[in-house]
């Protein structure tokens, strides 16, 4: 299967306690961001995966985590340009409901996992995932960042 072709990536967003808390991993060794905070799972959308089949794998690698599509709810789209010929649509899901405690199950590439209150995120939580975050919460359903007009 030939990966990032679809130029399309996934994250979830892990809320508890009435949304006040959301679950975050450091990444580690991954080349991008590294030593940064990100949502705590995420990924290429594969060929032919939908956004919710490839959130569901990520989940399930990155947290041993057991999720069903009807489980996401989407949140927010952002259609970034990250420069440098580098353009993703990344799509954002809250998990309603999940089986498993989540973990650290690719520690590779994460150094710790943990959760955090919305209002009170790392200071070097990457600046997209904030966005996603904040876009969720304002009930912004489609973000686009990076374009010049």
């Amino acid at each position: 299967m030939e990966r990032y072709r679809t130029k399309s990536a996934v994250f979830a967003l892990l809320l508890r306690h009435h949304q006040e808390e959301v679950l975050l991993q450091q990444r580690f060794q991954t080349g991008i961001g590294d030593g940064h905070y990100d949502l705590a799972a995420g990924g290429h959308v594969e060929a032919q995966e939908s956004m919710k089949q490839a959130l569901v794998r990520e989940l399930h690698e990155e947290l041993g985590l057991t999720v069903q599509p009807a489980d996401l709810e989407f949140a927010t789209l952002i259609h970034a340009n990250y420069g440098n010929d580098t353009v993703y649509y990344c799509g954002y899901f809250v998990v309603k409901d999940y089986q498993g405690t989540p973990w650290i199950a690719e520690p590779d590439q994460a150094s710790q996992l943990d959760w955090y209150s919305v209002h009170d995120l790392p200071q070097d939580l990457l600046w997209d995932r904030r966005r996603a975050l904040e876009n969720y919460q304002r009930g912004i359903p489609y973000d686009e960042v990076g374009w010049h007009n």
